[in-house]
């Protein structure tokens, strides 16, 4: 008798607690863009070459972002090509940068590229969103072999990220943001995938990062200047795997030619290469002579962003506590960019 009391107490705070729980979870999810959701569902299947797809037809939030999958797999309305005169079709290759991760579907650079091409009196421009958390280059090219020839694109654009292949820019990230102080390193990985289906761990790991921000950009700066580039004179391994992802692309590029495309290329950049005064540039200028080697177009990105990261009043050009993936003002810079080349290159569809 005499313990019912605390037992009762017990139990009105245990409820009190999940109260509280679900109404911060309720609060983050709110807070994340798209409409809200009660769990986070995964929108992927196996698949034996690929690694994994997106599930078609498949609408849900995972991982703080909002999917909606068409029919063929891809984020975006459904489309069927017509081939007629007027249609200009992109095939848009690359992994969550080209996705969307974080942002609206109509806030992904692909998106937005076909929505300013529109307003640009080519209103039959469609771009296919490919892009699918994970991937690289190896994806990249058996998602060209799957949908090129039912697409038959006029342009294949490959976003790479700086994970795709070897460099300092990616030696000091992981070294800084998953060293052994960092919260990655801390948690196991399975918690830490369990952990990452709720909004309001997200938000916490998005908080935790944003505190330390200063002081990890100091630590990555320090070691980028104390790093050499990595390109092809690297290391032997950095070399090999380098060459590797180099006769990658030069096999993507012939077999886009032989569909009949153009194809440019572009590296989307790191926040630290963005915001820091000293960055290494090997990555860029690197992928840059493989481009002109192969003769593919290339486009800059790290100076757009940098610049915009310097004017007045400049937008937040990534995700709060995200390092890699761009807000939609960090899109919009990458279709701006892409239009810009575009243009130069005499690329662009004539309006009828």
């Amino acid at each position: 008798m005499k313990f019912r009391p605390l037992l009762k107490k017990l139990a009105l705070a245990g409820a009190s607690l999940f109260v509280a729980f679900a109404g911060a979870e309720i609060i983050a999810r709110l807070n994340e863009p798209g409409p809200f959701s009660f769990f986070d569902h995964s929108p992927n299947d196996p698949d034996p070459k690929l690694d994994h797809v997106h599930r078609p037809g498949f609408v849900g939030r995972w991982d703080g972002t909002w999917y909606e999958i068409n029919s063929r797999g891809l984020r975006g309305p459904d489309w069927t090509p017509t081939f007629s005169e007027k249609e200009f079709r992109i095939l848009a290759l690359g992994d969550s940068c080209t996705f969307g991760k974080g942002v609206l579907e109509s806030e992904c650079w692909p998106r937005q590229l076909e929505t300013l091409m529109r307003g640009g009196a080519h209103s039959e421009v469609h771009v296919a969103n490919a892009g699918v958390n994970g991937y690289s280059g190896r994806q990249y090219l058996e998602v060209l072999r799957r949908l090129g020839p039912e697409l038959k694109p006029q342009l294949v654009l490959v976003g790479y990220n700086l994970n795709d292949f070897p460099n300092v820019v990616q030696s000091v990230d992981r070294a800084v943001f998953q060293g052994k102080n960092s919260l990655r390193a801390k948690l196991p990985t399975g918690l830490r995938d369990e952990l990452g289906r709720l909004a309001l761990f997200r938000w916490m790991r998005a908080s935790y990062y944003e505190m330390n921000r200063e002081r990890d950009w100091a630590n990555a700066e320090k070691l980028a200047r104390e790093s050499a580039g990595v390109g092809p004179k690297a290391t032997s391994k950095a070399a090999l795997r380098f060459e590797e992802e180099k006769q990658r692309l030069k096999q993507l590029v012939e077999e886009s030619r032989e569909l009949g495309a153009k194809v440019a290329i572009f590296l989307l950049p790191y926040e630290s290469q963005v915001y820091l005064d000293v960055f290494d540039d090997t990555p860029v200028q690197s992928l840059r002579a493989v481009c002109d080697e192969l003769g593919v177009t290339f486009v800059d990105l790290a100076e757009p962003f940098r610049a915009r990261a310097r004017a007045s009043d400049p937008p937040r050009l990534f995700l709060r506590g995200d390092r890699y993936h761009p807000t939609a003002e960090g899109y919009r810079i990458v279709a701006d960019s892409v239009i810009h080349v575009l243009r130069e290159q005499g690329w662009l569809p004539v309006s009828h």
